[in-house]
């Protein structure tokens, strides 16, 4: 996939919305993002062209193995800043935004770098608190 955040954003809602609902249509996608549903065409043909997702015969989208790795990679990317931002103080509400810019800045060294402080340091003392 060409990296550009606006598919990331969209790979990223497919995968939250098949994780709440269980299936996704392309209108869900423009609600979830609040963008028009032809800019959601654009994407998914986009994302289609790409061998990232497919639709079946009722008009559902569906990951590809790829795709659904590359979805996966941006969720947690996404999770794991906003869940350090959270935990030096910032307000949920900037803590998901922010966490939706730097997810898509941030070099795979970083992440895994983060990922590894929060295992070692954060999720262990997490754990112990609740």
């Amino acid at each position: 996939m060409k990296k550009s955040s606006s598919s990331e954003n969209y790979m990223k809602s497919i995968l939250v919305l098949l994780k709440r609902k269980g299936k996704v249509r392309s209108v869900d996608v423009a609600k979830e993002l609040g963008v028009s549903k032809p800019s959601v065409c654009v994407a998914m043909k986009k994302l289609r062209q790409e061998n990232l997702i497919y639709f079946n015969e009722d008009g559902y989208i569906f990951f590809t193995e790829i795709g659904r790795t590359i979805a996966e990679k941006i969720y947690n990317k996404h999770f794991l800043l906003s869940t350090l931002l959270k935990s030096i103080g910032v307000s949920e509400n900037n803590a998901d935004k922010d966490a939706c810019l730097m997810e898509h800045s941030i070099s795979d060294e970083t992440y895994e770098c983060l990922s590894r402080f929060y295992r070692n340091t954060l999720a262990p003392t997490m754990a112990n608190a609740g």
